[in-house]
């Protein structure tokens, strides 16, 4: 009975000496805990990725014919006579936002047969009654030529066109829409991008039409 009060007493006043250092060391310990799981948090969020925040860009669909990186980025483009003011400058404001890329030079001349060239035309054509809920404003697209041999080459020799039958389509989503199909870029089913097939009145390339651009050109 003496040696377990002894020992007690041995704990209750060890306890008493070493309490105040715990009392001290505690709210480092804990301190210490909170900063590692700030850090393991952060660490965390760099290195997962963030799921459902980005929609993925997928690449705007390229005209069959059109075979990338076969075609130099410098096309030489032209106005038909028949095309009003207002449409050469859409076709003109249209242009210099390709021309922004950076990845196709658009420059105003006449091609030669081995230059890429772009004619810029006006047409009309009345819709029939029983498609009256649908209008043609415009048309276009690649005319690639090959020539093989030693001083083969291949060069576009494209058509962007707008139907002036209807006002409504000389505007800048069509211009980019028409210029984009004859630099390449076929109908997108993504509604941001200047491809897709029914106007949207976009003014502004989306990813996946700069990187088919960019597969085609550099």
């Amino acid at each position: 009975m003496r040696k377990r009060l002894g020992l007690l007493l041995v704990v209750i006043i060890g306890g008493l000496f070493l309490l105040p250092n715990l009392q001290g060391s505690l709210p480092k310990i804990v301190a210490m805990s909170q900063t590692m799981a700030v850090q393991a948090t952060n660490q965390l969020t760099v290195q997962l990725p963030l799921m459902g925040r980005q929609e993925k860009s997928v690449m705007t669909p390229i005209e069959s014919i059109v075979e990338p990186q076969t075609l130099k980025k410098t096309y030489y483009y032209r106005f038909a006579g028949n095309l009003p003011d207002k449409a050469v400058q859409t076709f003109g404001a249209a242009i210099a936002i390709y021309n922004d890329t950076g990845i196709v030079n658009l420059v105003a001349g006449d091609a030669t047969d081995r230059q890429n060239g772009m004619t810029i035309f006006g047409y009309h054509k009345v819709m029939p009654a029983d498609k009256s809920d649908y209008l043609e404003l415009g048309k276009g697209g690649p005319e690639i030529e090959e020539v093989s041999g030693f001083q083969g080459y291949t060069a576009n020799h494209a058509r962007a066109g707008v139907n002036l039958q209807y006002p409504q389509g000389v505007k800048l989503s069509v211009a980019l829409h028409e210029v984009g199909h004859a630099l390449g870029l076929d109908h997108s089913s993504s509604r941001r991008s200047v491809m897709y097939p029914i106007d949207q009145g976009k003014s502004a390339l989306s990813a996946g039409d700069l990187k088919a651009l960019h597969t085609l050109y550099e």
